[in-house]
């Protein structure tokens, strides 16, 4: 009877050697499981992080261009009352001019507004 015991006991011994060996090749899946996961992780984070630093760039571009547009409006801004300036000159001389000569050219009229008047092909731009 002793002897039946021990051939159960045995028997038992085996099926949970068996048992064991399966949690092990599970265990071993699992872990290759978790490394391939692993490095699909480090991927996604690699791209992830490429991601962030174009995001980055872009953003110092559009900070940059965005400073340089305003400072050349601002420049636009600072021209334009000197180019009023000079062209009130330039009428004020060529009006003395012309009633100190007492010729009209026909250019334009006498009494024509003075930021609207039409410039010739000898004027330039600044």
């Amino acid at each position: 009877m002793l002897r039946q015991m021990a051939d159960v006991l045995d028997e038992q011994a085996s099926e949970l050697y068996g048992s064991a060996a399966a949690f092990e090749e599970e265990e071993s899946m699992l872990s290759r499981e978790i490394s391939e996961r692993q490095t699909e992780i480090n991927r996604l984070n690699s791209k992830l992080e490429a991601l962030r630093i174009e995001r980055d760039r872009v953003l110092e571009r559009i900070d940059s261009l965005r400073r340089e547009a305003s400072a050349m409006r601002d420049e636009i801004l600072d021209n334009e009352e000197e180019i009023a300036l000079s062209a009130i000159d330039c009428n004020l001389n060529s009006s003395i001019g012309e009633e100190t000569n007492g010729i009209q050219t026909g250019d334009r009229a006498p009494h024509s507004p003075v930021y609207f008047r039409r410039m010739t092909p000898a004027e330039h731009i600044r």
